[in-house]
């Protein structure tokens, strides 16, 4: 069992302390249920007094159990695993930097100069950082071991300003374990975030401690992608070092006494990007920031359900649960003596209903919550728990509806139409006719064709809406603007070399079409009686 926060559950401490003052409550009342049962007949005082006994015991230690079992639902509990869809949209990036001394080697050209391959891969970061836009960004740095420096954050000039700072002293440690600085990397992405993962490694590819591939494996079973920016040049420089007697000529020596020649090593770096679907890009390279920027955004572009992945199962509904019959039985216990039976059967009803509607309740309790977060702008939290929301069937259609329309604040005409499709024949195998939900299905595709130009498409959909409810006065705005808006396009006029005459068919056509609707909502006036104004106002152009 694991918990999202474990820090609530120390609240039951304080339940804990709480039964002294149940125990000391039950001696100060039971001198008053003595004085209650002296006034029943003397042959019922016993079993009464008992059974007063008995109630607020057990009123108490329901009470004390339905504010465990709430707290306990508050920390989240979970266990077991479950399939659930998974959707992935953008893309976290982690820049991850081998600091190791052979990135002070001089070996990168840089116009009539050169320059250390630290310097150039900081170079490329920073473009990189520029360029790519809005994405979360974090940055590892390693030596002998591998540390997450700044967090995944959208604040680009915080991963700047690291980069402005840094240098092969930040963190001290001898070696190149690039083991640990993927592994640390890795640590930085979160799986609540359904998106992207991708370690961008500036490295010379030297390897002296760890297993760099096992490192690279557990990347790709955690669906990271690994993408390696070579630095340095084939044949090599010598490794500066501080001068001293052990390096008289200011580099680092072999067993040999012989300043020791460092290479850029491509093929443990190409290997490594293949192995996770990365790519490799040459440092040296006067492109290669903008190489990594068009491969970061192809990986930003795809926003889809991409198959299914593995989570805990969330349990805090069975909980919640157990408080609401916990504190049902508190107020049972508070039930009379003639009461008791119609108690027992209300307490029987109570727990049918619950455990019966179970499902329905938490994919409804789904989809508030999926709501909550499109109304403020979290579509990536928005998105997921609609998708969770999907595998409850009372649920799906509106999991669906609800799935569309932040697809449609993320600019995504055509996904959020293949959602409305889907919502859509998700209610024609029910029963129940759902006319709110419908309405609001056609008039939205409506919306999208219009934004897209396909208004002939638009025209359809808002008459759909008009079929399903004829009173939407937004609805009968639109279709009209759609009918107008293809009456007077150059392009159509064009193709068919409509005359004037052929206009004039047209707007009558529209204005006939327009009284004809009018004439169906007075019907529907005339023919009803009056219920309420429907104050919903939709989308006018």
């Amino acid at each position: 069992m694991s918990f999202d926060n474990p820090r609530i559950l120390w609240f039951l401490l304080f339940l804990l302390a709480l039964i002294p003052f149940s125990i000391m409550r039950y001696r100060k009342y039971r001198g008053k249920a003595a004085l209650f049962a002296a006034a029943a007949p003397s042959y019922e005082r016993k079993s009464l007094l008992r059974e007063l006994h008995v109630r607020m015991l057990a009123c108490d230690a329901f009470f004390l159990l339905f504010l465990g079992f709430l707290v306990v639902a508050l920390a989240g509990p979970r266990w077991g695993l479950r399939v659930v869809a998974d959707y992935r949209r953008g893309v976290d990036v982690v820049l991850a930097f081998d600091l190791s001394r052979s990135m002070d080697v001089l070996d990168c050209p840089q116009g009539q100069n050169t320059i250390s391959r630290l310097e150039r891969g900081m170079g490329i970061a920073q473009e990189l950082a520029v360029t790519v836009g809005d994405i979360r960004i974090g940055t590892a740095i390693g030596k002998g071991r591998g540390i997450m420096a700044v967090p995944l954050t959208y604040d680009s000039e915080a991963v700047l300003n690291f980069l402005h700072t840094l240098d092969s002293q930040t963190i001290t440690g001898r070696g190149t374990n690039l083991e640990s600085l993927i592994d640390a990397a890795a640590e930085a992405f979160d799986d609540a975030v359904p998106s992207r993962r991708l370690i961008i490694l500036f490295s010379d590819g030297e390897v002296l401690s760890g297993s760099f591939r096992a490192a690279v494996d557990r990347a790709r079973k955690a669906g990271i992608s690994v993408s390696a920016v070579g630095l340095g040049s084939d044949r090599g420089g010598f490794v500066p070092v501080d001068i001293s007697p052990e390096a008289p000529d200011g580099f680092l020596l072999g067993a040999d006494r012989k300043p020791l020649l460092s290479a850029r090593q491509d093929e443990i770096l190409k290997r490594a990007a293949e192995r996770t679907g990365g790519v490799y890009v040459d440092g040296s390279g006067n492109d290669a920031a903008r190489v990594l920027a068009g491969y970061i955004r192809s990986l930003s572009a795809e926003s889809r359900i991409s198959g299914h992945r593995r989570e805990a199962n969330p349990r805090w509904q069975i909980f919640v649960l157990a408080a609401m019959l916990c504190l049902s039985l508190v107020r049972i216990m508070g039930f009379g003596l003639r009461k008791k039976r119609s108690g027992t059967i209300a307490s029987a009803l109570l727990c049918l209903v619950l455990f019966s509607s179970c499902s329905n309740t938490q994919g409804k309790l789904l989809i508030m919550e999926a709501n909550f977060f499109t109304a403020r702008g979290f579509y990536t939290e928005a998105i997921s728990l609609y998708l969770k929301a999907r595998n409850f069937e009372e649920a799906a259609p509106y999991a669906e509806y609800g799935l569309a329309s932040a697809f449609f604040s993320l600019d995504e005409g055509e996904a959020a139409l293949d959602r409305y499709r889907e919502a859509e024949r998700s209610l024609d195998s029910r029963r129940d006719d759902h006319p709110e939900l419908r309405y609001r299905i056609h008039y939205n595709m409506g919306i999208i064709f219009f934004e897209r130009g396909e208004y002939n498409e638009a025209v359809q959909a808002f008459r759909e809406a008009l079929r399903v409810d004829g009173s939407r006065v937004e609805a009968k705005r639109n279709l009209e603007l759609s009918l107008l808006t293809i009456a007077r396009s150059p392009q159509t006029s064009s193709s068919q070399e409509r005359t004037e005459d052929d206009q004039a068919i047209i707007n009558e056509r529209s204005t006939v079409l327009f009284e004809y609707l009018r004439e169906k909502v007075q019907d529907q006036w005339r023919s009803r009686e009056w219920t309420g104004d429907n104050d919903y106002i939709g989308l006018d152009y």
